[in-house]
């Protein structure tokens, strides 16, 4: 079984990587527009005393697929905040149980976006995505079904990102952190 389990872990690591290639890709580019759309916006202002109308807006949406992005890149990188100093203390099996328990929360929480954003159908038969996506945004005009579809990718990466260390752990070797990964 652990053969197949090593299989199975190496195929959903392909997938990963390329998923944190392009999550990281889209992140600075998101980031790089917030920073150029956030000067134009000063210089329009105060040299030309003209505001945009929808700057502020794009950078808003912009940082809200940052955040839902880059929530998974720090899962993988081992980058979000911790307390390891009791956990580095207790005995190889407790950690090893706790190592468990944190995937299964993490695959337990991109579960609850994917569902909760995409699937639940509330008492009117609607999903959150229908009910955003007849909705526009006052200064762009984009449906909002689309700024907040990043919680649904986000999810679904960060499913994929938690059954990669789960199968990783189950094939007996101690999840990669993907700043330690060699790049592609």
């Amino acid at each position: 079984m652990s053969t197949w389990v090593a299989r199975a872990s190496n195929a959903v690591g392909r997938v990963v990587r390329w998923a944190d290639r392009a999550a990281e890709f889209l992140i600075v580019l998101l980031f790089a527009a917030i920073v150029l759309v956030g000067g134009l916006q000063v210089l329009c202002r105060y040299v030309f005393n003209a505001s945009l109308s929808w700057s502020e807006e794009l950078q808003r949406y912009g940082l809200i697929w940052i955040v839902f992005l880059a929530l998974v890149v720090g899962y993988r990188r081992g980058a979000h905040i911790g307390m390891t100093l009791l956990l580095e203390k207790m005995p190889a099996m407790v950690r090893t149980f706790i190592g468990w328990l944190v995937d299964l929360f993490w695959l337990a929480l991109g579960l609850a976006m994917v569902v909760f954003t995409a699937a639940y159908q509330s008492a009117a038969g609607m999903t959150f995505l229908k009910s955003v996506g007849r909705q526009s945004s006052a200064g762009m005009g984009v449906r909002m079904d689309i700024v907040y579809g990043c919680i649904v990718l986000g999810g679904a990466y960060l499913t994929v990102a938690a059954v990669h260390n789960l199968l990783r752990r189950a094939a007996g070797e101690a999840p990669k952190i993907a700043a330690e990964e060699p790049p592609c």
